[in-house]
C-alpha cells in the first residue's frame, strides 16, 4: 500500500494494484516520436497495468504497522514477506494471461530485488527469499523467452517501459517528482524523466512520451482523516472496508 503525504487534513491510501492501474493508462497512451514502444502492444499494457498483481492477497488483509499506527507501506515490508508473494503472482498472471505478462512481471519483481534494494545489506530471511525468487524466476524467464522466440532487445525494452511506468505512477501517488525513472528510447539510449508538479493535480513531464498532447490518469484510493490511527489490527481492516474511497486523478501536460 502506498500512503500519501496528508493534504488538506486527509490521507490517501493508494492499493498497490491501483497504483499499477495508473502504469496501464500511460503505456497505453505511451509512443510518442523517439520513444521505445510496447510491442507487442496489447500484452505490454496488461503486464503495466498488473504489474503488481502479487500484492492482491495482502490488499483484501493488510498488515498493521504499529509504528505508524497504519497499514505497512509497502517499502516497510520485507522480502521475506513479499517475495513469495511475488512468486506466486507470476503463476497467476502465466496461468491467466500467457507468457508475455508473466514474464514482464517476473522481470520488473527481478528489477526491485536487483536494482532498488541492496540485499547484502538486508537481515538474512530477506536475502534468502531475494535468493530463492532469483533462482526459481530466471529459470523461467530463460524458458519463456525460448519459447516466445523473442529478441533479448525487445524484452529490456519492454521491461524498461514497464519499469519508467511504474516509476512515474509511484511520483504521482506519492506526490514525489524524484521517482520519475528513466525511459527507453527508439535508438536504445535512455532519457532521464523530469516530473515537476504545476498545482493541484497537475504535472508537467519532459521529456514528453505520449502521443496526445495531454493525458489524465486516475484510479480508486482510500481517504481518511490524515489524524487516523489504529492499534488493533482486526479493527483496521474492518473499517478500512468501510472506509470512503475517492478518485485520484492526476494530469500530465509536456515541460
Amino acid at each position: 500500500m502506498i500512503l500519501r503525504r496528508p493534504e488538506d487534513g486527509t490521507r490517501l491510501l493508494v492499493p498497490q494494484p491501483s497504483h499499477a492501474l495508473l502504469s496501464g493508462q500511460m503505456m497505453a497512451a505511451w509512443g510518442a516520436p523517439g520513444f521505445a514502444r510496447p510491442e507487442p502492444a496489447p500484452e505490454v499494457i496488461l503486464a503495466a497495468e498488473q504489474h503488481d498483481i502479487a500484492w492482491l492477497p495482502w490488499e483484501t488483509a493488510p498488515t498493521l504497522d504499529p509504528e505508524t499506527g497504519l497499514p505497512h507501506a509497502f517499502t516497510g515490508l520485507g522480502a521475506a514477506v513479499h517475495a513469495p508473494m511475488w512468486a506466486r503472482g507470476v503463476e497467476v498472471a502465466r496461468a491467466a494471461w500467457g507468457l508475455w505478462p508473466a514474464l514482464l512481471i517476473s522481470l520488473h519483481g527481478t528489477r526491485i530485488y536487483t536494482q532498488y534494494m541492496r540485499p547484502e545489506r538486508l537481515p538474512a530471511d530477506d536475502q534468502a527469499a531475494i535468493d530463492r525468487n532469483a533462482a526459481k524466476e530466471a529459470a523461467l524467464q530463460a524458458d519463456w523467452i525460448a519459447k516466445l522466440g523473442v529478441a533479448h532487445d525487445q524484452v529490456e525494452r519492454n521491461s524498461a517501459l514497464i519499469a519508467v511506468t511504474d516509476a512515474l505512477s509511484l511520483a504521482l501517488c506519492f506526490a514525489d517528482p524524484d521517482k520519475a525513472g528513466e525511459a527507453p528510447m527508439e535508438d536504445g539510449s535512455t532519457r532521464k524523466m523530469r516530473l515537476v508538479r504545476q498545482g493541484t493535480c497537475r504535472w508537467s513531464l519532459d521529456p514528453w512520451p505520449f502521443r496526445d498532447s495531454a493525458l489524465t490518469v486516475r484510479c480508486e484510493a482510500i481517504r481518511l482523516p490524515a489524524e487516523t490511527r489504529w492499534t488493533d489490527e482486526e479493527t483496521m481492516r474492518g473499517d478500512l472496508r468501510g472506509a470512503a474511497w475517492s478518485t485520484l486523478a492526476e494530469t500530465l501536460v509536456p515541460g
